[in-house]
C-alpha cells in the first residue's frame, strides 16, 4: 500500500472515530432556570466596535473566557454545563475548542443567526452552573455545510494525531512528517508550528474540494519564521500545474500570491509586500466566477478579475504549508485556523472575523458576572406519616423575593411563606394523599418556581364504629346506647388517641345523660320516630352513622309553675328538682348521677 492510500486509510479511521465520539447533542430547548450562573456577551458592530455596516447571518462568533471576565471555579472542569442563547432564551450551538480551568482560559465558537450591521448592545446569553447538563458542544452544527463552509481546521490537536474538521463530514488534516513537538500556542488556543526544513512537515487535507464553481474563501491565520521560496499555506490540486488553488510567498519577496489553474492554464494574481516576519496575519481569499478579492487583517488589498473561473474537478493532491512543485520550499513557522468555504465571503464577513478573533478583539465583550448566582432549589420529593411534621429547606440565592404556596392536595396554613426553612405539621388525611408545595423566586429577569411532592401516608386509624337498633324504647326507663367500635384498641395505642363526641337527635325531645363510652337516654317528652345521630372523630374528618329508635309510651310530664318558683320532673329514674328564673327560663336541673343532662321539658 503507498503512502497516500494508507494516509487516505488513516484518514478515514480518524473521520470515523471522531464523529462516533463527538457529541451530536440537537439544541432542543432546555429549562434555562436550572442554571444558577448566567451573564451577557455584548456584540457591537459599531464605530466603537468591530466596525461592520452590513447585516452577517449565520457567523461562528468567537468568545474567549479569561480568569478576568469569567469565574472558572463555578464551571463543570470541561465547560460541559456552558450554554449560549439568544436574548429571548432561544439556544444558539456553540463548539468549545478549548478548555483549560487550570490556566483559565477557554476559547469557544458561538453560531449566531443574525449580527446587525452598525449596533452596539446586541446580546448572547451565556449561562454555566447546572451539574447535570449533558456536554452539547457540537462543532458541526456551529460550522455546517449548509452555511457553505467546507472546512475549518482548528489546529489544537497535539502530537501527530489528525487534526479534526469541524465540518461535519469534513476531511481531516493528517500530520506528515512530524515529530510531535509542533503543537504551539497560537493566535486561538493551539497553533502547528512547521518547521520548513528540505523534507519538511506539512498537513494533507484529503481528496475532493470539486465544489467551488459558485464560489470560493480560503482564510488562514499564519506566523511566517522565514522567507521560504515560494512556500505554500493553501495548494490543491492533481499535482504539478493541474486545477491548482494556491496561496502562497512569491518567491523568496514579501509578495502574496494567488494562483487559480483552470486546468492546464495558470492565472495568478499577487500583491507586493504583504508577508510580515515572526508576527500573526490573517490573509484572506475569495473568488466569485473570475473575480477575485485578496484581504489581509480584514482589509481589502487587491481587486481585480481572473481570465478563468474556478474549475469543478475532484482535486487529489491538497496540502497546508507544502507546494505541490517539489522545488517549492515547506511553509516555516506557525499556521491556525485555515478554513475553506464554497462561497465567496462578503467583505464585512471577512472584517468581522478579523475584528472578532484578533488578541485586541473589538466584536464580543464578555460582562463580568456578578458574584450572586441565581439559585433555586428544593428537596426531593418525599413521603411522610400524617401527624408528623415536615421541614422543607429551599436553597434560595439573590431573588428580590419569594414564598411558599400550595398547589393541590390538603392545604395547611402557612404561617411565614416568606421563608426558606417550612415548617408544616402535616395534616390528617383519611387515605394517602399527595400535597405539593411551591416555592417562587422572584428575578429580576424572570420568576422561577421549584416544587416538591409531599405523600401523606395515612398511619393514624380513624373510627371505625356500627350504630345499634334497639328497635323500640318505652321513652320511660333509661336506656344506656353504646356504639360499637371495633378498632378502639388501635385508636387508642395512636399518636392521636382521643376520640370526641357529638350526639345529635331527631325526633321526640329526650333527656339525655353522657356515659364514657355512649349516652344514656333518660325519658322522651312523647312518642314517635328518634333519630339517633353520632359523629367521631380523633383529630381528622368525622365519622358520623345514626341509627332510629321508636319511642312508645312516653310518660315524662312537667307541671307548669310560675316564673321564680320549683317543681318536680317525673320520670323514669325518680324526680329531680327544677326551677324559673326571674326572667322567666327554666333552670338547668342539677342531678349527680347524669353530668351534662339537658332535659327538654313540655308544659302543662
Amino acid at each position: 500500500m503507498g503512502n497516500r492510500a494508507l494516509r487516505n486509510v488513516l484518514r478515514s479511521t480518524v473521520l470515523t472515530a471522531f464523529y462516533l465520539f463527538c457529541p451530536k447533542t440537537t439544541h432542543a430547548a432546555e429549562d434555562y432556570s436550572a442554571w444558577p450562573y448566567k451573564t451577557d456577551v455584548v456584540l457591537n458592530t459599531s464605530a466603537t466596535g468591530a466596525n461592520v455596516a452590513s447585516t452577517v447571518n449565520n457567523f461562528p462568533v468567537l468568545v474567549r473566557l479569561t480568569s478576568s471576565n469569567f469565574p472558572f471555579s463555578q464551571a463543570l472542569g470541561n465547560g460541559r454545563d456552558i450554554r449560549f442563547s439568544k436574548a429571548d432564551g432561544s439556544p444558539l450551538a456553540y463548539e468549545i475548542e478549548r478548555w483549560d480551568s487550570t490556566r483559565a482560559l477557554a476559547e469557544i465558537w458561538v453560531k449566531v443567526d443574525v449580527i446587525a450591521g452598525n449596533t452596539a448592545g446586541q446580546i448572547v446569553k451565556m449561562l454555566w452552573g447546572n451539574p447535570s447538563a449533558p456536554d452539547s458542544s457540537n462543532a458541526g452544527a456551529v460550522f455546517r455545510a449548509a452555511d457553505n463552509f467546507v472546512a475549518a481546521w482548528h489546529l489544537n490537536g497535539s502530537g501527530t494525531a489528525s487534526r479534526p474538521n469541524a465540518v461535519s463530514g469534513g476531511n481531516a488534516a493528517v500530520p506528515v512528517a512530524y515529530d510531535g513537538d509542533e503543537n504551539r500556542t497560537g493566535m486561538i488556543a493551539g497553533a502547528d508550528s512547521l518547521d520548513g526544513a528540505a523534507a519538511g512537515d506539512y498537513l494533507d487535507v484529503g481528496d475532493g474540494y470539486s465544489e467551488f464553481t459558485a464560489g470560493f474563501t480560503y482564510s488562514v491565520w499564519v506566523y511566517p519564521t522565514a522567507m521560504k521560496r515560494y512556500s505554500h499555506v493553501l495548494d490543491l490540486g492533481n499535482g504539478i500545474g493541474s486545477d491548482n488553488i494556491i496561496v502562497n510567498r512569491v518567491d523568496t519577496s514579501n509578495d502574496l500570491g494567488f494562483h487559480n489553474w483552470n486546468g492546464t492554464t495558470a492565472y495568478a494574481k499577487q500583491v507586493a509586500n504583504q508577508w510580515a516576519l515572526n508576527q500573526w496575519q490573517y490573509i484572506t481569499v475569495t473568488m466569485a466566477g473570475r473575480n477575485v478579492r485578496m484581504y489581509k487583517n480584514g482589509a481589502q488589498i487587491l481587486a481585480d478579475t481572473m481570465p478563468g473561473a474556478i474549475t469543478g474537478v475532484a482535486r487529489t493532491t491538497n496540502f497546508l504549508g507544502k507546494s505541490n512543485w517539489t522545488l517549492d520550499e515547506y511553509f516555516q513557522g506557525k499556521i491556525d485556523e485555515p478554513e475553506l468555504s464554497k462561497t465567496a465571503r462578503s467583505a464585512d464577513w471577512i472584517k468581522l472575523a478579523y475584528q472578532n478573533q484578533r488578541s485586541a478583539q473589538t466584536l464580543a465583550t464578555v460582562l463580568k458576572p456578578t458574584l450572586c448566582a441565581a439559585k433555586i432549589a428544593l428537596p426531593a420529593d418525599t413521603t411522610i406519616a400524617e401527624g408528623e411534621t415536615l421541614t422543607l429547606e429551599a436553597t434560595v440565592e439573590c431573588a428580590t423575593d419569594f414564598s411558599w404556596s400550595v398547589v393541590s392536595g390538603p392545604a395547611p396554613r402557612i404561617l411565614d411563606p416568606e421563608t426558606k426553612s417550612l415548617v408544616v405539621r402535616i395534616p390528617r388525611v383519611q387515605a394517602d394523599t399527595a400535597m405539593v408545595y411551591r416555592l417562587t423566586a422572584n428575578y429580576a429577569d424572570s420568576a422561577r418556581v421549584r416544587d416538591v411532592r409531599v405523600t401523606i401516608r395515612e398511619a393514624i386509624p380513624d373510627p371505625a364504629f356500627t350504630m345499634p337498633a334497639p328497635g323500640t324504647w318505652s321513652g320511660k326507663d333509661s336506656l344506656a346506647y353504646r356504639p360499637v367500635i371495633s378498632n378502639l384498641a388501635a385508636i387508642k395505642a395512636s399518636r392521636d388517641s382521643v376520640l370526641h363526641w357529638a350526639w345529635s337527635f331527631t325526633g321526640p325531645a329526650v333527656e339525655t345523660g353522657s356515659l364514657p363510652d355512649g349516652v344514656m337516654l333518660m325519658g322522651a317528652e312523647s312518642d314517635g320516630k328518634l333519630q339517633i345521630r353520632l359523629c367521631l372523630d380523633n383529630g381528622s374528618l368525622p365519622v358520623c352513622k345514626s341509627a332510629d329508635l321508636n319511642v312508645s309510651a312516653a310518660t315524662a310530664t312537667l307541671d307548669s309553675r310560675a316564673d321564680g318558683e320549683t317543681g318536680r320532673l317525673r320520670h323514669g329514674q325518680g324526680t329531680v328538682d327544677w326551677g324559673r328564673d326571674a326572667m322567666g327560663r327554666a333552670s338547668t336541673p342539677v342531678d349527680p348521677r347524669f353530668r351534662n343532662w339537658i332535659p327538654r321539658f313540655r308544659e302543662k
